[in-house]
């Protein structure tokens, strides 16, 4: 595995801390460990107490930086503050610090974190993220991806719900003007109806779990998985993960 850091995580540290003021709550929850690093894992709070929760990630693998930077514009630009009439947003701005750094999908064990969910002693990054996601808490997951094969944006959509379909609908509609969408029948192996992967096997029968098969598990009503094209320019990829966000909470739907 390369030892040739790519990017750093704790400037990443020192820029989510510049742009939040002294009302954001910015909570360190532990330190991932390896060699002479000890990257903090952390978690930020908006809107404390609101009626509405939304969980927003990134980075849990590691070489797809766009989330990371959507989550920082999302910040710096005061994009959250429009959802603060009723929405709490808790952000994870990076679960791999490793693989940020060093620009690869796993973490230091060279495990690939989206798929260990489901695993009784899962790595520290997992056990940190499930840490957060209690039971019927969150109203939304909103997890930032991106997809190296794909040519156009896509997501997947599970929700606890019957009417939960409308939201990934309206994201897809959304970003058309903004992005190219994937419309292929088939995506991932699975199949996809106009940009959404929706048609996915009860959790219970998976084998194994991504972080969104947890959070349905902890019954949160919707959870969505957004991926965006990695060919495509770095801003382009941050404004269509940003406007979708905006979509996703401004549906009403619960």
């Amino acid at each position: 595995m390369s030892t040739q850091k790519k990017r750093s995580y704790a400037d990443l540290v020192k820029r989510l801390s510049k742009t939040l003021d002294n009302t954001v709550q910015i909570f360190t929850l532990d330190h991932i460990k390896y060699s002479n690093n000890k990257y903090p894992f952390q978690k930020i709070i908006l809107g404390v107490h609101n009626p509405r929760r939304v969980l927003i990630s990134a980075g849990i693998h590691g070489d797809e930086p766009a989330g990371i930077e959507t989550i920082c514009s999302f910040l710096e630009n005061s994009r959250y503050k429009k959802h603060l009439d009723q929405w709490e947003i808790t952000i994870l701005p990076c679960i791999n610090p490793y693989g940020f750094e060093n620009d690869t999908r796993e973490n230091h064990e060279s495990k690939d974190l989206n798929r260990l969910f489901k695993v009784h002693n899962p790595p520290l990054e997992v056990k940190l993220a499930k840490s957060i996601i209690e039971p019927s808490y969150f109203d939304m997951t909103i997890e930032l991806h991106e997809d190296c094969d794909s040519h156009g944006y896509y997501l997947f959509q599970k929700s606890n719900t019957p009417n939960g379909l409308e939201i990934g609908v309206k994201i897809i509609e959304a970003l058309k003007g903004v992005i190219s969408i994937n419309s292929d029948k088939t995506i991932e192996n699975m199949p996809a109806e106009k940009g959404i992967i929706h048609r996915i096997k009860d959790i219970n029968q998976m084998e194994w779990w991504p972080m969104a098969g947890y959070s349905l598990s902890m019954k949160a009503v919707h959870c969505l998985t957004l991926e965006t094209p990695t060919m495509l320019p770095m801003d382009t990829r941050v404004q269509a993960h940003l406007l979708a966000i905006d979509q996703a909470l401004m549906c009403n739907h619960q």
